[in-house]
């Protein structure tokens, strides 16, 4: 029978097949810099330091194959002097090439308490340190050829859901047309056998505004019936007498005492739905929208059902107009849209829902694809950009400008033929909330992009684009076709210069990030499309830029992964060592600092309505920072950093004891309690620097106001708090310093057994 082999070093990833959380803890290891120097301590036999969790050290030895152990490095040596040697002559690196991936393992051992598997993550580190030392396909850093291709994280997903848009689009990407309109219509659309007769406007009116008097009757009933009684308006219940067809003793209660208004408008939009008179089927569709917008502002109850019958109204006439340019023909078809046209310019849709106002002006999109009745969508879309934006010259007098007007200040208003301009009028311009006017320009762009790329006007759609670079919903859309095409570099720029152009270009990642085009998939907003585009690119150094960037402005824990991946990018892609790295996030930890201090700087504005203070501290924090700090033990750079903390985590403290035991013996004395301790005998008792100073100006009420020191409160609460600490100082100090401070804060206290009883575990 055959004897298996042992596993070859190049491919040691075998050993954790069964348990690939190892393999991955073993990885992070590896990349943190834990692994100590690789030493040759006998003949095909290495060890190694690897530095735990905790800062436990833990002794590695690694068995190689005897063959290829003694003709990969000399006795005696280290590997990484072997590596150093053979890199120095291209015969004996090509030699070791050939001989490095039949290196073997013949036994591993460790001296950590892990024993569920027979590898655990220490060896795993060592071994990747190993292979990279003496497996020459890992020294070749240099040749792209053998690195491992950079992961798609962000550009995977975000081609997937360009290239469901393209599908969508029918070969465009878009921002508000889809092939799901087209199809929805075809639902909606009647047999010829089967259509029912289209309601007269005369008859549409009378049912919609019946609907509307009784609901005024019923009010005044109930407005009536409560003075009367002292009723709730809200609870008294109104029959309904008026012959409407809902039959005597009819109550209106409940959440919608206004379904009869609700029922009418269905009955009126559900008929001209299904109509192929599509002109006239119009008028009834802008009826409907007129009388719900008027008959909201009109109510003192809940709207939301109104709304959402808005809603649903509007994206209904969206499908229907895909049935109209299909079907009309040209003169009607431009009347229909003519009309919905002017349902949009509703005054107060245009103040109070300027979303669904552009989602009728959309209409104009279905009729993109025919020759015959694209005019009537450009006609619809300049006309949109001249009011909502001023884009092109127009005659504010032309008897032919389409939109309803009645604001007798305005300049140009007139009498006879209800025509005028709403610019330069203050009290038009004064009613449109910035927010509306914001949504009105967007979309309108947006519709404005959608119908040039459906009309594959190249022309148009470029100028739209150069005309407004500051536009973020036009900017990610030319990104992303750059993206879709794979100009990655194109698409790198184009984000790049867009933030460099904006005010503030973390308020421009966050606007964009709640975009319509790849909704959840731009976290970080522009920056999230360059680190995409670095991705297609391969492009270490573009990469590592935006993984920086994520590092200095984290300000939650969801970032602090990029730290690792910046490491395992550098390493792994970018052939720095060790050693390199460590400087390299250093670097980077002071650029971190500066960011904190900037923080620190505008601490006093407004953020959200919320005015930074002692409130503000998680904003003045950076987990990343703080996982650099830790990761690679900077105890310098963590003086700095506790500065901003108010209550440092313990890995943190950890690592500032290093080199600053004093500065961290504070902070955690300064954590205790008011009156816990006496400053004077605590110094003395750790023998702190005769001139240290506890942080008195953090509060933690050291003294009484009087120049003596507070007394502790007698409460089981504060023993605990006092016990926390405790715990925290013995995990850094060691349990002997701790009980010097334990012993002294019971001496102090010598009649209170309660808090002898909490701090029993530290005397």
């Amino acid at each position: 029978m055959a004897v298996p082999e042992k596993p070859a070093l190049a491919s040691f990833e075998t050993l954790f097949t069964d348990n690939p959380q190892i393999l991955e803890r073993a990885t992070g290891y590896w990349e943190s810099g834990r692994v100590g120097p690789v030493r040759q301590i006998a003949p095909q036999l290495y060890h190694a330091q690897v530095t735990g969790t905790s800062d436990d050290h833990y002794d590695v030895d690694i068995r190689l194959s005897a063959t290829d152990a003694d003709s990969a490095t000399d006795t005696g040596s280290t590997a990484a002097e072997a590596d150093d040697t053979t890199d120095a002559a291209e015969t004996g690196e090509s030699a070791r090439q050939s001989r490095g991936s039949i290196i073997r393992i013949q036994s591993a051992a460790c001296t950590c308490p892990y024993q569920s598997t027979p590898y655990c993550k220490h060896i795993g580190a060592v071994l990747f340190e190993l292979r990279r030392q003496l497996v020459a396909a890992e020294n070749h850093r240099d040749d792209d050829a053998d690195r491992p291709a950079i992961a798609h994280t962000v550009l995977a997903p975000i081609q997937h859901a360009l290239a469901k848009r393209l599908d969508q689009g029918d070969g465009h990407l878009l921002f508000m047309w889809s092939t799901v309109l087209r199809n929805t219509a075809k639902t909606m659309l009647s047999a010829p056998n089967a259509e029912q007769p289209l309601l007269a406007q005369s008859q549409a009116q009378e049912l919609i505004f019946t609907a509307i008097r009784d609901y005024g009757e019923y009010r005044q009933n109930l407005d009536g019936d409560a003075g009367h009684d002292g009723d709730d308006p809200d609870q008294a219940a109104h029959t309904n007498d008026s012959g409407d067809g809902r039959g005597p003793g009819t109550t209106y209660r409940g959440d919608a005492p206004y379904q009869q208004f609700i029922d009418a408008i269905l009955t009126v939009a559900d008929n001209a739905l299904q109509s192929r008179d599509f002109a006239n089927a119009c008028s009834n569709l802008r009826l409907c929208v007129h009388s719900i917008i008027t008959f909201i502002h009109g109510i003192d109850v809940d709207p939301m059902p109104l709304l959402g019958l808005m809603d649903r109204l509007v994206m209904r006439i969206r499908c229907f107009m895909e049935n109209v340019a299909e079907f009309a023909d040209s003169t009607d078809a431009g009347k229909a849209l003519s009309t919905i046209e002017q349902a949009a310019y509703d005054d107060d849709l245009r103040r109070c829902d300027p979303l669904n106002s552009m989602l009728l002006i959309s209409c104009a999109l279905a009729f993109a694809r025919y020759d015959d009745k694209r005019m009537w969508a450009y006609d619809v879309i300049d006309n949109a950009l001249v009011r909502n934006l001023g884009d092109s010259d127009y005659d504010p007098g032309d008897p032919d400008y389409p939109y309803d007007h009645d604001c007798p200040n305005c300049p140009d208003y007139d009498d006879d033929d209800d025509v005028g301009d709403h610019f330069g009028c203050p009290d038009c311009e004064s009613a449109m909330p910035p927010q509306s006017a914001r949504i009105l320009r967007m979309f309108t762009l947006m519709a404005a992009y959608d119908l040039f790329a459906l009309s594959d006007d190249d022309a148009r759609r470029r100028q739209l684009l150069d005309a407004h670079p500051s536009s973020s919903p036009l900017t990610l859309m030319d990104a992303a076709v750059m993206i879709r095409e794979n100009r990655f570099r194109s698409a790198y720029m184009t984000a790049s210069r867009f933030l460099a152009m904006s005010a503030d270009a973390r308020e421009a990642d966050l606007d964009i990030s709640r975009n319509g085009l790849l909704p959840d998939l731009l976290p970080h907003g522009w920056h999230t499309i360059m680190e995409c585009c670095a991705e297609g690119l391969a492009d270490v150094a573009m990469l590592a830029g935006v993984y920086r960037h994520y590092i200095i402005a984290c300000d939650d824990k969801t970032d602090v992964h990029y730290v690792a991946d910046l490491r395992a990018l550098m390493r792994r892609h970018g052939g720095i060592s060790t050693e390199e790295w460590h400087e390299t996030a250093r670097v980077l930890a002071w650029d971190c600092a500066r960011d904190v201090i900037a923080r620190i700087k505008r601490r006093s504005e407004t953020i959200a309505g919320i005015t930074l203070g002692r409130t503000g501290q998680s904003i003045l924090r950076n987990p990343a920072y703080e996982q650099i700090i830790i990761d690679e033990r900077l105890s310098d750079e963590a003086m700095v950093c506790c500065t901003a903390i108010d209550y440092p985590p313990l890995p943190l403290l950890h690592v500032l004891a290093i080199n600053h035991p004093d500065a961290a013996w504070m902070i955690i004395l300064d954590a205790l309690p008011a009156g816990a301790v006496e400053p004077g005998m605590a110094m003395k008792a750790l023998g702190l620097a005769a001139g240290a100073a506890f942080r008195i100006d953090r509060g933690n009420g050291w003294h009484d106001g009087r120049g003596g020191s507070a007394r502790l409160e007698s409460r089981r609460g504060i023993y605990r708090q006092i016990a926390a600490q405790l715990r925290r100082a013995a995990a850094v100090f060691g349990d002997d310093a701790t009980r010097v401070v334990a012993r002294g804060i019971v001496a102090r206290y010598p009649n209170r057994p309660a808090l002898r009883e909490e701090l029993a575990f530290a005397l």
